[in-house]
Formats: C-alpha cells, sequence, structure tokens
C-alpha cells in the first residue's frame, strides 16, 4: 500500500508521459519501418497487463520482490529489439533526434521529484539522493543540436554517463526495495513503482531511456565502421 493518496496531478503526470513516449515510439518505428504489424498491439499488451498487475496489487509483494520479474522482461524486450531489424532501422534516424529524445528525463525526473513531495517516493530516488538522471535530460537539449559536428568519442562519452547515470537509478530502486536484496533503507518504504500507474516508471520510461542509449550505441558503431562493411541495410550515419 502506498504511503498516502497521490494527487490526481501526480497520477496523470505518470499516464500521459508513458502514453506519450509508447506513441512517440510508435511513430518513429512508422517512419523507418512503415507500417509493423502486431506493435501496437503487442505495446497495448505490456503497458495494458503491467498496468492491470499493479492496479490489482498483484505486483506489491517483495519477499520475493515481484516487480523483478517485470524488469527482466522488459530488459529481455528491449535486447530483442535491438538486435532486430526494427532495432537497426531506428538506429539510423539522425543524431541530433536519437540525443534529443533523451531530453523526455526531464519531465521523468520532475514527477519523480514531486512523487517525492507528496510522500509517494523516497528522497533516494530523486535529485535529492542518488538520482541526477536529469542531467542526461539537460544536456541532451545542449547535445543534439551539434551532434553531428561533435568528435564520435564525445557521443559515446556522453551516452556513456547517461546510462551510467540511468543504471544509478535503477540498481538503487532495486536495492532500496524492501526484499531480502534490500541494502539502501528510505522513509517511506520504495514501494511505490508496484502500483498503478508508478509502475510505467520502470516498464516503459526507463525502458525507453535505455532504447534510446542503445540505439545511439549502434548508430555509433555503424558510423565508426569503414565503407563495405557491416550491414549492409544499415547506413553508416552521416551529417543528416
Amino acid at each position: 500500500m502506498l504511503p498516502h493518496d497521490p494527487s490526481p496531478l501526480l497520477v496523470a503526470g505518470f499516464v500521459a508521459l508513458p502514453v506519450a513516449m509508447a506513441l512517440l515510439f510508435l511513430f518513429a518505428a512508422r517512419r523507418v519501418a512503415g507500417n509493423v504489424p502486431g506493435l501496437a498491439f503487442l505495446l497495448a499488451i505490456w503497458m495494458g497487463g503491467t498496468g492491470a498487475l499493479a492496479a490489482a496489487g498483484l505486483l506489491a509483494h517483495f519477499d520475493p520482490p515481484r516487480p523483478l520479474p517485470v524488469l527482466v522482461v522488459t530488459v529481455i524486450g528491449l535486447v530483442l529489439l535491438l538486435r532486430s531489424p526494427l532495432g537497426r532501422r531506428l538506429a539510423s534516424l539522425p543524431l541530433v533526434l536519437l540525443v534529443g529524445f533523451q531530453a523526455f528525463r526531464i519531465g521523468v525526473e520532475l514527477l519523480i521529484h514531486r512523487a517525492v513531495d507528496e510522500g509517494i517516493a523516497p528522497p533516494e530516488m530523486s535529485w535529492d539522493g542518488y538520482n541526477l538522471d536529469i542531467l542526461t535530460g539537460v544536456t541532451a537539449l545542449l547535445v543534439a543540436p551539434v551532434a553531428t559536428r561533435l568528435p564520435r568519442a564525445a557521443l559515446h562519452a556522453w551516452n556513456v554517463v547517461g546510462l551510467g547515470l540511468l543504471l544509478t537509478v535503477v540498481g538503487t530502486g532495486v536495492l532500496a526495495m524492501p526484499s531480502p536484496l534490500q541494502q539502501i533503507h528510505t522513509t517511506p518504504p520504495n514501494v511505490w513503482i508496484a502500483h498503478f500507474p508508478f509502475i510505467w516508471l520502470p516498464t516503459v520510461l526507463v525502458a525507453a531511456a535505455l532504447l534510446g542509449h542503445g540505439l545511439l550505441f549502434i548508430a555509433l558503431r555503424s558510423a565508426a565502421r569503414p565503407p563495405g562493411h557491416g550491414d549492409r541495410h544499415q547506413p553508416a550515419l552521416t551529417d543528416q
């Protein structure tokens, strides 16, 4: 059970942003691959299924921590997507989009901070604690306009740092759950992501950020290949 009832504004934010990111993903997939049969259906099943499980209280158990299998499935799905033809096509999007996309994390961090202010989430999960992920969102706005003029090594470093900040937040969340794995004790307990709509923080918003990092890694690797090498269907990035 949540320590407090979340405000309608907080709930609306954690519904609107994941839905917006899902629609953006579908739009990008259609742009690079045309109509992808079943993609919207799979995404709706994923969001609807995780949302329903959380709304029914079926994930709010932590011995063992039931959210963990959901997180594992999320990661497996991302790996499969990144290794798929659709993932390679998404990685061919312009650099300004692959980098600028990560600016959505500013909105995520503002919502998390609001959840802390309302006593829903522990401070350790926001910039008051171990979460500096807003830096990735802010720097995405600065890096995106000049992405095609920066050395590939600089973009790679930015991507690594952003991924590191994201994994720090994920690790903090896992270690702060009141489970046998708990290493970080928080007030209030870190149980909020097991509830609706906050389950969409890891299963949609964190997943979107991880996908963005993976796509940029693929794009930079493709751009570094000598002409004539690699996947002939994956064009090397140029100044777009």
